[in-house]
């Protein structure tokens, strides 16, 4: 290993499938749910094909979502059609595939702790929108606020038998400085103690974890042939492959607020 040079990564992560032991899924997590988004804009050549996909500086957006469906194809993460049950088995792979991305750059890595009690679920979407301080204009924010809420009715509304615990995930292509163009990996694990008898929940603890990579668009489009090969996917198809499927007819437990939408 000591001896590859970044040719020879490039070429195994784009050839070489991973095999994954079969292992236990991360401890009293019952399900994990996914979004994905993009904040800023999108410039792609919807005509662009092959290394032009990679070579080209306006479908960087493009290069870096087709990128990251290569990388949820080697973990076997596939939110839209699997289950959040499901998920759970692949989200360590997948949290290691985006690491192992070698056009990524991991530059922070972050993993707080907070316990509350409280039956007001905008505190849930305050505390998601917290971590994008400095990143969200006023439009994003309300676009990222709604975004949490569709991904709250993937698990909101259900009748559970016993109390459980949810990872939130949410994975950001962040093109808001396009010469500074970012991978987020945020995710939020909940510990959700139900009010017997109700749908009520009573959120008692929650975990952030804060994963951030700088993309590397030189070594994108150095290696724009050896990419080509890749399915070229939209950022609007890899947003709705990435994202959990929301219930039928699922009713949220909250709303957002009429002063937190302006």
């Amino acid at each position: 290993m000591k001896n590859l040079n970044i040719t020879h990564l490039v070429e195994s992560w784009i050839h070489v499938s991973p095999s994954f032991p079969i292992k236990e899924p991360p401890v009293n997590i019952f399900q994990v749910i996914a979004r994905a988004n993009m904040l800023g804009t999108d410039t792609n050549d919807p005509s662009s094909k092959g290394g032009k996909v990679y070579s080209e500086p306006q479908n960087l957006p493009t290069a870096i979502a087709s990128i990251l469906n290569h990388a949820e194809n080697r973990a076997n993460f596939h939110p839209q059609s699997q289950s959040g049950e499901r998920l759970v088995c692949d989200f360590i792979n997948y949290l290691q595939q985006i690491d192992l991305t070698p056009f990524f750059s991991l530059t922070k890595n972050e993993s707080t702790v907070n316990k509350f009690e409280s039956k007001n679920y905008n505190v849930l979407i305050d505390q998601i929108i917290s971590l994008y301080d400095g990143v969200l204009s006023k439009s994003d924010e309300n676009a990222m606020r709604k975004s949490i809420a569709d991904m709250a009715k993937s698990v909101f509304g259900r009748d559970p038998l016993s109390d459980q615990k949810t990872i939130f995930l949410m994975t950001t292509i962040d093109m808001v400085n396009p010469l500074i163009p970012r991978i987020l990996i945020y995710y939020t694990t909940l510990h959700m103690k139900y009010v017997k008898g109700k749908s009520e929940i009573v959120l008692q603890e929650y975990q952030v974890n804060k994963q951030e990579y700088v993309v590397l668009p030189d070594l994108i489009r150095a290696c724009a042939n050896k990419l080509s090969i890749l399915p070229r996917i939209s950022v609007d198809q890899w947003i709705i492959e990435s994202t959990s499927p929301e219930r039928v007819n699922a009713k949220l437990c909250f709303k957002i607020s009429e002063a937190q939408r302006n």
